[in-house]
C-alpha cells in the first residue's frame, strides 16, 4: 500500500501550510495546485491518500473527491472545508469520502485524520487477503454482561446517545469529550440513525 500523501489546493499558501505541517508528521507529500495537475499524480505517482477542498476552481461542475474517486475507487479521501461546508462534508462522507477538517481550526488533527484513514486501509488490504488475525467463526466484536451477550455497536450506540444527550446535541463538544473527530461522530449518527433519536427526546 501507497502511503505518499497527496494534498490539491488551489490557494499557494494553504497549500504549503497543509503539505508542511503533513511532512512534519512524517509523511511523504506531493502537492497539486489544480484538478488537471492533481490527476496526472493519481495516475502516475498512485498515493494512498488525497486531501482536497470540498470544491476547486477548475473543476466547477464535479465535486473533486468524487471526480478523484472515479479515477481510483480505493484512494483514501480526506476533505479541507470551510466552516460553511461542514454539512455539505458530512453528507459525502463513506460515499465519497473518509473524513473532514475544517480549515484553518482543525488543522492540528490533519496529521492523526491521514493517519486512521491509512490505518483502515491497511486493514482493509488484510481482510481482502484474508490475513486478518480475528477468529474466522467471529461474527462481531462482543462484550459479555452477566447472562447477555451483545454485540459491540449496542454499546456504542448507547454511549453516543447519552454523550449527545449530555451536551444537548452539541456535535462539537461531544466529538471532543469523546476524543473523535467531528467527521467520525457525524458518520456514526448517520449510521445509527440517531437524528430520529433526537426528534423523540425533543418531543
Amino acid at each position: 500500500m501507497n502511503h505518499t500523501i497527496l494534498v490539491i489546493h488551489d490557494d499557494p499558501a494553504a497549500l504549503a501550510r497543509i503539505g508542511a505541517r503533513l511532512e512534519r508528521g512524517g509523511h511523504d507529500v506531493r502537492r497539486a495546485r489544480s484538478a488537471a495537475e492533481a490527476r496526472r499524480v493519481i495516475l502516475e505517482e498512485d498515493p494512498g491518500v488525497i486531501l482536497t477542498p470540498v470544491m476547486l476552481s477548475d473543476l466547477p461542475a464535479e465535486r473533486p473527491a468524487e471526480h478523484f474517486r472515479s479515477l481510483r475507487k480505493d484512494i483514501g479521501v480526506v476533505l479541507l472545508t470551510q466552516g460553511a461546508e461542514v454539512d455539505e462534508a458530512a453528507s459525502m462522507l463513506d460515499r465519497s469520502a473518509d473524513d473532514f477538517v475544517i480549515c484553518p481550526m482543525e488543522e492540528a488533527r490533519l496529521v492523526s485524520a491521514v493517519d486512521h484513514v491509512l490505518e483502515r486501509q491497511e486493514l482493509q488490504t488484510r481482510l481482502d487477503e484474508g490475513q486478518s488475525t480475528a477468529p474466522t467463526n467471529a461474527q462481531s466484536t462482543t462484550f459479555v454482561q452477566p447472562g447477555e451477550i451483545r454485540q459491540f455497536a449496542h454499546y456504542e450506540r448507547e454511549i453516543l446517545l447519552h454523550a449527545l444527550y449530555t451536551t444537548g446535541w452539541n456535535v462539537k463538544e461531544t466529538a471532543t469529550r469523546l476524543k473523535i473527530g467531528r467527521a467520525t461522530l457525524y458518520r456514526k449518527i448517520e449510521r445509527y440513525d440517531l437524528r430520529t433519536q433526537r426528534h423523540r427526546h425533543a418531543g
